[in-house]
């Protein structure tokens, strides 16, 4: 217990140091803090409105695939208020608490279990996470500094993708087969590894993808993953737009790709840091002037966090739990966690 409470500090600690080095990075490379505050006295409210009501819709969508995946048991008010709590603590707190304080809150709405919460996270990842591999190599065609060559291979790795994807969703839909086969893999190309670790991940992985095995509750999924990321392309763009950038749809596809790929580093809570570094970076990618792409991203990361934060206390309201309760709940199935973990 006392060594996965050091580990913790060391993953609170070090997330902190990566955000205030991306910050810093961030004011030395591209704009000091006067400039990008000087570009926020002049946002456009009629754009920022627009892009502050493209998060709300990507909340709503979210709502209604965390329920199809909850097989609809439970309220759509009660999935609303508690993926909005989970939100705002992961933008106010470490280490995700957020995502485990949904899976207790959720495990408490009979007949939803906590196991089945935890799953669901699970698989809402691997669709986000899927969805932004295939569409991030289509979107590198807008970069014109790119040489023909790379465009061709962004392209092949998309297709590339989505063909990785269906043998991924075949070998789901005959798991004891397809770990026997990475198995005898394994024993004869990779014989140093630990098989058993790397059997128990991608067995896993399966069982997060079985759900896409049947034909209908996939397409229900694939198209609710791909309305849920239109709102916030949509809010990147007029966002964009209300600080005075002109970006193109296929731009803003890839800046949320960027943000997307930069909530994997370690980071304080919210992401700040690496959020804004990897935004303002992808835009300059695209030729955009670094004072408005520093502004864009500190405006639209307010605004999210603003927004979250809200809808958050909403939650807690509308589903009459304390901020101290779900926080002491969500820290005592982490402790547990670490605990079953320990040797």
């Amino acid at each position: 217990m006392e060594q996965s409470s050091r580990k913790g500090q060391w993953q609170v600690w070090g997330g902190i140091l990566i955000g205030l080095a991306s910050l810093v990075a961030v004011f030395y490379f591209y704009a000091r803090p006067s400039e990008i505050l000087d570009s926020l006295r002049h946002v456009h409210l009629g754009y920022l409105g627009v892009g502050t009501l493209g998060i709300i819709a990507f909340l709503l969508l979210r709502a209604i695939r965390w329920r199809f995946m909850l097989n609809n048991a439970v309220p759509y008010s009660q999935v609303f208020h508690i993926q909005n709590i989970g939100y705002m603590l992961t933008q106010l707190l470490p280490l995700r608490l957020g995502d485990v304080a949904r899976a207790v809150l959720i495990g408490n709405v009979p007949p939803v279990t906590m196991a089945q919460g935890i799953s669901t996270m699970v698989v809402e990842r691997l669709l986000d996470m899927l969805f932004i591999v295939v569409l991030l190599p289509f979107t590198l065609s807008g970069i014109t500094t790119l040489p023909d060559w790379m465009h061709s291979f962004a392209l092949f790795s998309g297709f590339a993708a989505i063909a990785g994807i269906g043998v991924l969703v075949m070998a789901a839909n005959q798991r004891e087969r397809a770990l026997r086969m990475l198995d005898g893999l394994m024993a004869r190309l990779l014989p140093f590894l630990d098989r058993q670790k790397w059997l128990g991940r991608f067995d896993g992985l399966l069982i997060g993808l079985k759900s896409l095995t049947s034909f209908r509750d996939g397409l229900i999924l694939t198209v609710l993953s791909i309305l849920i990321w239109l709102p916030v392309i949509l809010a990147y763009y007029f966002i964009m737009r209300a600080v005075g950038l002109e970006p193109t749809w296929v731009m803003a596809a890839f800046v949320v790709c960027a943000a997307a790929f930069s909530v994997a580093v370690p980071s304080t809570p919210g992401q700040a840091g690496p959020y804004h570094f990897a935004v303002i970076t992808a835009l300059q990618l695209y030729g955009q002037p670094p004072v408005e792409s520093a502004g864009f991203a500190f405006l639209y990361h307010i605004t999210n966090i603003v927004i979250m934060v809200i809808v958050g206390f909403i939650g807690i309201l509308g589903t009459g739990v304390t901020f101290r309760n779900v926080l002491a709940s969500a820290q005592s199935l982490v402790n547990r966690q670490a605990a079953d973990q320990s040797p």
